[in-house]
């Protein structure tokens, strides 16, 4: 524990160095993408879609 005392007065509040938001991030958007020739156009289609459809609950 005494580690952590170190890295947040070099690095700042743990919030600002956790990775743990992106990795869930991550692990919702990576599913979505279904095509590999065009992975960003996929994944911009399947987040409309998901929006649409949580507009109709």
């Amino acid at each position: 524990l005494l580690h952590l005392v170190d890295t947040i007065e070099t690095n700042g509040p743990c919030w600002n160095t956790w990775q743990f938001p992106i990795e869930r991030l991550f692990g919702m958007l990576l599913p979505l993408v279904q095509s590999k020739l065009y992975p960003y156009d996929n994944l911009a289609n399947q987040i409309i879609l998901k929006e649409r459809l949580n507009h109709l609950q």
